[in-house]
């Protein structure tokens, strides 16, 4: 009998986690849900706003993490691209030297941010080199990528006034660059081999 017990818990324990495994390989909206639930930790509006961004993306219906993830880098970069574009049209109508440097070193910032975020976007769909396996480093060369563009709204607001410009070149839309990057960030998954890696790799 305590044999039998002995072999049932076992059982029970390589299920769960399996089980587990195959609900994150074939995700669903539950997992969208779940993701904003842990992004938000109980606030309302920081969910509906997770949910909503992630939602503009239909593939988000049935990504993984790891694409709930890209989604969210993606839309991070269309910011930026938006707001470097804005910071163009108003460097070829400025006439201020001092607006104009200001404008200059924005400009630099927000260019860095697109390609950066389009890296980590790329970074956190990949696999490892070796053609399997969890893709850890490229998970934590996302996460760098992510952390490196974090605070560009307020950098370019200090380049413009370290440059002599009055009253920022930025708007409520471009200073949500922020706000994206860190949904990514938080949505981003374990960079440590997970239970499902290791079973994988195993199989493999």
């Amino acid at each position: 009998m305590a044999d039998h017990r002995a072999l049932s818990a076992v059982f029970f324990l390589l299920l769960v986690p399996h089980a587990a495994c195959m609900a994150m390989a074939n995700p669903s909206t539950t997992l969208l849900r779940d993701k904003c639930e842990l992004y938000a930790a109980g606030d309302r509006p920081s969910y509906d706003y997770c949910i909503r961004t992630l939602r503009a993306d239909r593939a988000s219906a049935t990504a993984d993490e790891r694409g709930l993830a890209a989604i969210a880098a993606r839309i991070a970069r269309a910011t930026a691209v938006a707001t470097g574009a804005k910071i163009a049209r108003l460097q070829r109508g400025e006439t201020a030297p001092a607006r104009r440097d200001g404008l200059a070193a924005c400009a630099v910032e927000y260019a860095a941010a697109a390609r950066r975020l389009g890296r980590a976007a790329r970074d956190v769909v990949s696999r490892s080199r070796g053609g399997g396996g969890a893709g850890a480093r490229e998970l934590r060369e996302a996460q760098t990528l992510l952390a490196e563009v974090t605070g560009a709204p307020e950098r370019c607001d200090v380049a413009f006034e370290a440059a002599g410009g009055q009253g920022s070149p930025l708007d409520a839309a471009d200073r949500e660059l922020d706000v994206v990057v860190g949904l990514a960030s938080d949505i981003l998954p374990p960079t440590r081999p997970t239970w499902c890696d290791l079973a994988r790799l195993a199989r493999e």
